[in-house]
């Protein structure tokens, strides 16, 4: 099959379009970020906006029966393709998403009650992977502070394997988000070093809200003080601490375990 209209210069508007959202200040500007792979931008859950579908011309040639099922596809040339994408070896394919918007209350209205807080993560893989760790532990959403990395860069996206989609994410004043959680009734249990207490002592089934900390810092005396219980994972002597996304991810799963056990 021969494609027409393959873009072949990298002046083109698109291009440089998706050059840009490569980047913090592009994805604000247009509200937009990149998904890339051929399982997650070709199946883009219905409630988001896919603005465009962007091939390489040797995938395009390859999955011809693919292309002709997308409506209005974007055919790059292969350094083209290779020069937007945010991966070594490009898998040949790409969306660019509409960023959905998620307010506080539509976390406040899942019934579960489980929340994940993030507090000035930094590192792309840690997000990512808290993101997809909460959303297969089953929690209400994420609160994602405003210092915290940019959850719709290529690699915090690429690290969530599609659960981006799937789980409510809010971005904003932590602080004031912790108030209006304590307002309701949920408890703030912070992860924290100096705790006197492990997961494995505390009744996680309760409505409450996890909070994790920065990578090298961990949570902030102020957010340490405005949290009701503050935990720590138990272990061997020598070993300082766990990866954030790691610890994260046992929290998550005790709160999980407690709860299944307390349904069955």
């Amino acid at each position: 099959m021969i494609f027409l209209n393959i873009i072949t210069s990298s002046q083109n508007y698109l291009v440089k379009k998706l050059k840009t959202l490569a980047t913090n200040k592009g994805r604000k500007r247009f509200g937009e970020f990149i998904v890339e792979g051929n399982k997650f931008a070709l199946n883009i859950p219905k409630e988001w906006e896919s603005v465009n579908t962007v091939f390489s011309e040797s995938y395009a040639i390859s999955n011809e029966a693919q292309i002709k099922k997308t409506g209005n596809p974007v055919i790059l040339k292969d350094h083209i393709f290779s020069s937007v994408s945010g991966t070594v070896t490009p898998a040949g394919v790409l969306a660019v998403v509409k960023i959905r918007g998620f307010e506080f209350s539509d976390i406040l209205s899942c019934p579960k009650k489980f929340i994940i807080i993030a507090c000035n993560l930094q590192d792309p893989g840690n997000m990512g992977t808290l993101i997809r760790t909460a959303n297969a532990a089953g929690a209400s959403g994420v609160l994602v502070s405003n210092d915290s990395v940019d959850i719709w860069s290529p690699k915090v996206v690429r690290a969530t394997t599609g659960s981006i989609f799937n789980i409510p994410i809010v971005i904003g004043d932590i602080k004031s988000m912790m108030i209006g959680l304590k307002d309701r009734g949920i408890s703030l249990i912070a992860a924290d070093l100096n705790a006197k207490k492990t997961p494995y002592q505390a009744d996680l089934r309760k409505p409450l809200a996890l909070i994790i900390g920065n990578e090298s810092q961990g949570l902030s005396a102020d957010m340490v003080a405005l949290s009701d219980t503050t935990l720590k994972l138990p272990m061997a002597l020598g070993v300082e601490s766990l990866n954030a996304s790691v610890a994260s991810g046992i929290l998550m799963y005790e709160v999980l375990r407690q709860r299944i056990g307390a349904n069955a």
